[in-house]
Parts: C-alpha cells; sequence; structure tokens
C-alpha cells in the first residue's frame, strides 16, 4: 500500500514552491510518495536529453519540440521555475542566440536547483 502524506494546512503553500510546488505533483497523485518519486524520477532521466535538445536545436521545429516538451513536463511535475524558463524559451526564435544562451544558463540554474531540492526531500 503506498504511503500517504498528512495534510499539513500550515504548509499549504512552501517558500520553496517556487522551485518545486509539491502540492501540485500530490493533487495528480493522490498523495502517494512513491508515485511522486517516480514521476520525479522519469522527469529527471529524461531532463538532460531534454536540456541537449534545446542546446542543439537547428530548425525551429527542433526548437519548438524542445521547448514545448519542457514546459509541459515541467508543469505537470510543479518544477516551475523550470516551467517559466521553458515558457520564455518557447517564446524565443531559434535563431535569438543571445537571448537563447542566457536563459539556457538561467535554467541550467533551475534544473540544479530543482535536483537538489527534490533529492533532499525525497532522499
Amino acid at each position: 500500500m503506498a504511503s500517504k502524506r498528512k495534510p499539513n494546512p500550515a504548509a499549504e503553500v512552501p517558500a520553496n514552491a517556487a522551485v518545486f510546488d509539491r502540492a501540485h505533483l500530490a493533487r495528480y497523485t493522490m498523495d502517494s510518495v512513491e508515485l511522486e518519486r517516480e514521476i520525479i524520477d522519469l522527469f529527471l532521466v529524461q531532463l538532460p536529453e531534454t536540456l541537449a535538445m534545446i542546446r542543439t536545436a537547428a530548425t525551429a521545429a527542433d526548437w519548438k519540440l524542445a521547448t514545448h516538451s519542457l514546459k509541459g513536463s515541467a508543469a505537470a511535475v510543479g518544477a516551475h521555475g523550470i516551467h517559466c524558463l521553458a515558457v520564455d524559451l518557447e517564446g524565443l526564435t531559434v535563431d535569438c542566440v543571445s537571448q537563447r544562451d542566457q536563459l539556457i544558463v538561467k535554467l541550467d540554474g533551475a534544473a540544479d536547483e530543482f535536483r537538489a531540492l527534490v533529492k533532499a526531500i525525497y532522499s
């Protein structure tokens, strides 16, 4: 049987929700910590490949696929900071090199922050 997290009304909106909105994910996992962990693990396995696709996108179609994929998956797991940056990236064109590079640096930082936070939560 999956373990359940006890409700904590005082922690409705945690300070780190800008990085990871665990309450968002919990709504989709019915508070199953094991399912949360599995979904986060899948996201983290796919994240480096998606980031590589963004870095190497040479066509508008490649760019759209990579940025849109990241936007959706980050939103689904509650990775708010990554999602916001993916939205910004998706709004650019593949040839906006300077803006693109600046956002990718921020995205790398957001990904590192997300990894560290979920590691602390789920370890």
